[in-house]
């Protein structure tokens, strides 16, 4: 993702967020492949940020995960908001890939499910003061990304489908109760994917959903924010 010389390097551990809903928790799944929640290394950020990094066969996994400034809604008062920014880099062919969040540890009384808007994909779960979001690309932004190049290989737009309405094996999937999952095609050597989820919180407010608006993340937002040194 970018070199670790100069960072300070820390024992690793899982990369998950606190919510006040429960805990968010990545996996990642390369081919046949469970990623471990445990990374093979992890480094600190002078921002605040954490670099963790899996070592797979094929590929090297980073999770660039961190607080950062979303932008309100209508002006309001920022809202507690985390980027995870995850690259997986091809040493050599590797078969698809799966990326999934889900806030795990629910409270009893929360709902939770699908909340997706336009170019969205994102789930959300609330009780009767909090709002908690999960969100990233939908199918159709997916597949524009493939189409310009630079977020993900461009030959994916031979094999994603254009809108959630394709019947396809990759896209975005939604699993109970609150988890989101991107099903994506494979890498040929020495090709990339860059995925950006965000995650963040609120008073529960049903005219003004302020954490869902929030995890709206562009990827290039929240990575300059990430590695950025502290003023």
């Amino acid at each position: 993702m970018f070199p670790t010389d100069h960072l300070v390097a820390a024992d690793p551990i899982p990369g998950v967020i606190p919510t006040p809903l429960g805990t968010v928790e990545f996996s990642v799944v390369v081919g046949e492949d469970v990623l471990p929640a445990v990374p093979n290394q992890l480094w600190a950020l002078a921002g605040g940020a954490h670099l963790y990094r899996w070592i797979h066969r094929g590929a090297t996994v980073d999770l660039l995960l961190g607080s950062v400034a979303a932008t309100p809604w209508d002006g309001d008062e920022a809202v507690p908001t985390w980027a995870a920014v995850w690259q997986v880099s091809a040493g050599s062919d590797v078969p698809d890939l799966v990326v999934s969040a889900e806030i795990v540890g629910l409270p009893a009384d929360a709902a939770a499910g699908p909340d997706a808007g336009e170019c969205l994909a994102a789930v959300s779960a609330e009780s009767d003061e909090v709002l908690v979001s999960i969100g990233g690309p939908d199918t159709e932004l997916l597949w524009l990304q493939a189409e310009d190049g630079r977020l993900l290989p461009g030959d994916w737009v031979e094999v994603l489908p254009s809108d959630a309405s394709e019947i396809s094996e990759y896209g975005v999937r939604y699993e109970d109760p609150a988890g989101i999952a991107w099903h994506l095609p494979g890498l040929a050597a020495g090709e990339a994917v860059r995925l950006c989820i965000g995650t963040a919180w609120s008073p529960r407010d049903d005219d003004h959903p302020a954490a869902w608006y929030a995890v709206d993340l562009p990827l290039d937002t929240a990575f300059s924010q990430l590695i950025a040194d502290p003023a």
